[in-house]
């Protein structure tokens, strides 16, 4: 199996832009560390207007997908772009390929030079987890083809409530994700090392089911990208899309996106790094990835390299690690606002863990 950490794991987006910028409340002087993993985030990101954006990533071929996207953004007009990553059909995308590959570096070329494959069939739909997800949307439309047509069609958050309950709460469901729960389909058929820190399968069962029974009932599906990819297994530009990605953003993100610098890291070395200081945080889910230990060296990394005050939002999904005592005074949860943004989030799936960082200087 690939190795993990230098393959292309997430290449469209699955998380929700609008969580973060609520979460970090960019001003136009800020400079943002952001996590690269599908290079969403960091493109989101830029609709916040900060100065600069740092995105970091210890995998060499995501920072590889976020050089790519920028490169297309810079040289392909909205329809050329949509076509080029994969959201719309295209014939032309080598040819397309060759206008975007001369604003890449020489190293950058040849990685995609060797991934033929994923230019010729779009870049966004790509990725391990998008293959895993496209994989999982035909099982369940062969399953329940009518209830997602009618569960993306509710006009109201009180009867897509209604069909979850009615149509997709059930042994069916319940059963496919006691499936999902098990470490050894992580590690095994995914080939996800965040695998090794889920919690035991009853305790990740009751935790997936709960968070789609609350999604139900505070986000319209229909608004979610990552709901699209989940149910229809694709994103089109007639459905839900990533913030950066919408066409009445292209151009903002057009005329900031030299504002992000791509670099390889990780959080444990921010201190070192030399990159900050840091006014904001975007983590996605780090701590997926991570025992405590390993976990309380990212935050030593991030508080090394923040201002005092500045903001951070990150993301849990499964595993309930959480910042250790040592580091209570520095890393301040903002428990209400966390709550208010995990209950609008539209990616479903996590928890919003938000707050401030007030390092120590010595």
């Amino acid at each position: 199996m690939a190795d993990f950490s230098r393959t292309l794991n997430f290449t469209s987006a699955n998380e929700d832009g609008a969580t973060e910028l609520e979460a970090l409340a960019l001003a136009p002087s800020d400079h943002v560390l952001c996590l690269t993993a599908s290079g969403a985030r960091p493109l989101d990101l830029l609709l916040g207007n900060p100065a600069r954006i740092t995105a970091i990533d210890i995998n060499p071929a995501q920072n590889e997908l976020l050089r790519l996207k920028i490169a297309a953004f810079k040289v392909l007009e909205d329809e050329a772009l949509y076509a080029y990553l994969g959201i719309t059909n295209s014939r032309h995308r080598p040819d397309l390929h060759r206008r975007v590959a001369a604003g890449l570096p020489p190293a950058s070329r040849a990685f995609w030079e060797a991934r033929p494959g994923a230019i010729a069939s779009g870049v966004w739909h790509s990725g391990r987890w998008e293959r895993v997800l496209r994989l999982g949307a035909f099982g369940t439309r062969r399953l329940r083809g009518r209830s997602i047509d009618r569960l993306f069609a509710a006009s109201s958050l009180s009867e897509q409530a209604d069909i979850w309950r009615t149509r997709f709460d059930d042994g069916l469901w319940h059963g496919a994700v006691r499936v999902l729960a098990q470490r050894w389909f992580w590690t095994r058929i995914i080939g996800e090392p965040g695998g090794a820190f889920l919690p035991p399968p009853a305790e990740s069962e009751a935790r997936l089911t709960g968070l789609f029974r609350r999604a139900a009932k505070h986000i319209l599906f229909r608004g979610s990208d990552f709901a699209v990819l989940l149910f229809h297994g694709r994103h089109s530009v007639q459905r839900a899309l990533p913030l950066h990605m919408r066409p009445e953003n292209l151009a903002v993100v057009r005329e900031r996106i030299d504002r992000i610098e791509i670099t390889e890291t990780g959080l444990d070395a921010l201190g070192a790094s030399g990159l900050g200081p840091f006014d904001a945080f975007s983590l996605s889910d780090f701590g997926s990835y991570c025992g405590q230990s390993d976990y309380d060296a990212c935050w030593n990394g991030v508080i090394a390299s923040a201002r005092p005050g500045a903001r951070f939002c990150e993301r849990v999904f499964m595993n309930p690690v959480q910042p250790g005592p040592a580091l209570a005074d520095a890393v301040r949860v903002d428990p209400a606002s966390s709550q208010a943004l995990t209950h609008s989030d539209k990616a479903i799936i996590y928890d919003i863990r938000c707050g401030t960082l007030h390092p120590t200087r010595e």
